[in-house]
């Protein structure tokens, strides 16, 4: 009887002590196909599937908020909120983050127009002289974040930076191939453009979390990741994901 009577307390100390774990909560951002809010509010994407994963494999509670890119990085910063993704480390942000494990790979390539006669060979000499479009408070590493050689036309969405393109107002728009696919498909411009085949850079795509506050939850994802990875699911996911929708 005893045993018996220490065993429902023991269910119902292990079913307090999960109802009551504190979630993490993490921005998301508008990032389709990886990461977006449908029209109900909910959170989508292939990315927020892979991060859902991660965090019910690791058993620990699990809240996002959809957010601009700029505003989610506040928030992060100073631990308003715990994290944000998807997330490109660099040396500016060292300080104020840890990282997970990388996720996923984002190949940034450059998306001119179908007319174009531009090439590039990997240098960012390449580019020499030219208005290249970029998205506000991203990073398209230090190298190309702090060159002068060509100027940096500033736009809010990667929307407006394929308007810009196909209005000859920019020369590139270097974007990741898969959300820059998807959403000229969706707005009807994909016809007008064409990708160039060389990478400016692949980007490790990482989970986000303020400074120090998130050691025992990094502990216990960063294993699942990687072997997530490892495994070959994170590919699977994506490539079921893009077959599916």
């Amino acid at each position: 009887m005893k045993s018996k009577i220490f065993a429902v307390v023991l269910v119902a100390m292990k079913i307090g002590l999960f109802s009551t774990a504190q979630a993490v909560t993490l921005g998301y951002v508008a990032f389709p196909p990886y990461e977006f809010q449908d029209n109900e509010g909910k959170a989508k994407g292939v990315l927020v599937e892979i991060v859902q994963t991660v965090f019910q494999e690791a058993d620990i509670p699990l809240k996002l908020r959809f957010l601009p890119f700029k505003r989610a990085l506040a928030l992060a910063k100073v631990g308003a909120i715990d994290g944000l993704f998807n997330f490109y480390k660099i040396s500016e942000r060292l300080k104020y983050f840890d990282y997970s494990h990388p996720v996923i790979e984002n190949p940034l390539v450059f998306f001119v127009r179908r007319d174009s006669t531009l090439t590039f060979n990997g240098n960012l000499s390449s580019i020499s002289g030219l208005k290249i479009g970029v998205l506000r408070g991203y990073t398209y590493g230090t190298a190309f974040d702090k060159s002068s050689l060509f100027v940096k036309d500033e736009a809010s969405s990667h929307l407006s930076n394929f308007k810009k393109l196909t209005h000859a107002r920019i020369d590139a728009y270097p974007c990741d191939r898969l959300v820059g696919i998807f959403v000229a498909r969706k707005e009807n411009l994909m016809t007008e453009l064409i990708l160039l085949p060389t990478p400016l850079k692949v980007m490790d795509g990482h989970i986000g979390f303020t400074k120090g506050k998130h050691k025992k939850v990094l502990v216990k994802i960063n294993p699942i990741i990687a072997k997530m990875r490892q495994s070959g699911k994170i590919d699977r996911m994506i490539d079921d994901y893009i077959s599916a929708n």
